[in-house]
């Protein structure tokens, strides 16, 4: 079959494809043969409508346009093969339906030509024995000792104050109502419409710490004593999350009512042990610091890998096809879509197609790395024949499908996820063992755009969730 290939900008080709006359013919007695199958034709059985009969009823013209569609489809499937060609999404016909019907005889050969998205070639750069600035995380040592404080805190008994001013660290109960200040040169009755309910509240019990509540208004409270009443006025912050308070002025009524300070359980074996599944506190600290000292060694490691693959995608050529950024932009929206529907938000009442366009447009930065990354892996991974362990996976197929049962999942589906999933950490492994790391301290690297999958898709929530807040303010 003759087979003219043009390549096009961003990962497309467009193919013009010679059926041959032989191939013209056949799909068109394949489709009469069909048909003759088929039909229902009072007078005659079902698969024993003769041609003539079935020609008249069904009409020529409708059996010509039906054997087209087997003809460009038969083409293009044959094109495809012979040319080696990957398509990456479906093909469009670049021929007008009307012409090609016009130009279509059954047994004489038939040209026409179609455009189609390709997986791109990827010219893969230099990717052993290279040196990548990765940070190290290493544990923080005061961080059982926070927990263990927090823990110490909820714990807390309670004990009423009655010989002194709050201080920061109490717990104070108090009565507050708060007034919008008007904005400067606002009309009279310009706040009228602003809820304006959560500026007040009754025998409110507020943690007296600094970062707790809008700027200023702890410290107001503090050095009040049990009855005072006092107005202080404070400013919400421009990021506040109810836009009508957002940068506002209040002034605020308070009416301290009672003092409370919290005496903590001492960090005794027996306070552990209410606590933990440890015995003591040696036993707790020392499988803390084992995991904590793993977790850090697992992140480290997860840098490691991650700045790999983000240098190799930045020193790799391609262009990307238009289906696959689509495609992969699409995923993170159904990801995003389903973490906020298991934060027990309603999609559906928020999902319009203009949301979605957006969203997808905002995630497109991470789409591109993300198909970017999977194209030089997978060419990594074929340039050096990697082969993923058959029986490694036939072990986690089984595994995934017993964990998925009730749920009838496609095992060929099971297998090609879990196939990607391995064949990836493959590769990733194969490059950390084959490069060199300069370590770093961690948050010395600039902050680098969301280009992991994982971090990708909880951008794309981030997006999908303020996407929501938009949408119900509206």
């Amino acid at each position: 079959m003759k087979v003219t290939t043009e390549k096009l900008p961003a990962s497309q080709v467009s193919l013009t494809i010679e059926v041959p006359a032989e191939l013209s013919g056949k799909a068109y007695e394949d489709t009469v043969k069909k048909y003759a199958k088929t039909a229902r034709i009072p007078g005659f059985r079902q698969g024993k409508v003769p041609r003539q009969v079935l020609l008249r009823q069904l009409g020529p013209e409708a059996l010509k346009a039906a054997s087209l569609d087997e003809v460009v489809e038969l083409g293009l499937k044959q094109a495809l093969k012979q040319e080696d060609i990957r398509p990456a999404g479906q093909a469009q016909v670049d021929t007008s339906e009307a012409d090609m019907f016009s130009k279509f005889v059954p047994g004489e050969a038939f040209t026409f030509t179609v455009k189609l998205d390709v997986f791109p070639d990827v010219e893969l750069p230099e990717y052993t024995g290279l040196s990548v600035k990765a940070e190290e995380e290493k544990p923080d040592p005061e961080r059982l000792d926070k927990l263990l404080k927090e823990q110490q805190v909820q714990a807390a008994t309670l004990i009423p104050v009655e010989d002194r001013a709050a201080q920061l660290g109490d717990v104070a109960i108090v009565d507050y109502q708060g007034e919008l200040v008007p904005k400067e040169g606002a009309e009279e009755g310009a706040d009228d419409e602003i809820d304006t309910a959560g500026l007040t509240a009754e025998d409110f019990q507020l943690d007296l710490e600094e970062d707790q509540f809008i700027p200023g208004f702890i410290s107001g409270i503090v050095g009040m004593e049990p009855d005072d009443i006092k107005e202080i006025e404070v400013s919400f912050p421009e990021d506040y999350g109810m836009e009508d308070l957002a940068g506002r002025d209040v002034k605020f009524k308070i009416t301290l009512h009672e003092i409370k300070e919290r005496e903590l359980p001492e960090l005794t074996d027996e306070f552990i042990q209410t606590i933990s599944s440890y015995d003591t506190i040696d036993a707790l600290r020392e499988a803390m610091d084992k995991q904590f000292t793993e977790e850090a060694e697992n992140k480290t490691a997860e840098n490691k890998k991650r700045e790999l693959v983000k240098a190799l995608v930045e020193a790799t050529e391609m262009e990307l096809p238009e289906t696959l950024i689509d495609q992969e932009s699409t995923y993170l929206v159904n990801q995003a879509a389903m973490q906020l529907q298991q934060q027990g938000l309603d999609v559906n009442q928020f999902m319009t197609k203009e949301m979605v366009d957006n969203m997808k447009e905002r995630s497109r930065p991470d789409a591109i790395f993300q198909v970017k990354s999977d194209l030089v892996i997978q060419a990594i991974g074929e340039k050096e024949e990697l082969k993923v362990d058959e029986k490694e996976l036939r072990v986690k197929v089984k595994e995934l499908m017993q964990e998925l049962k009730g749920q009838n999942p496609k095992r060929s589906r099971v297998e090609s996820v879990i196939y990607e999933d391995m064949f990836r950490n493959l590769v990733i492994d194969f490059l950390v063992e084959k490069n060199d790391f300069e370590m770093v301290p961690a948050g010395s690297l600039a902050p680098a755009e969301e280009e992991s999958e994982e971090a990708a898709s909880e951008a794309t929530v981030e997006v999908a969730a303020e996407t929501a807040e938009t949408g119900e303010e509206e």
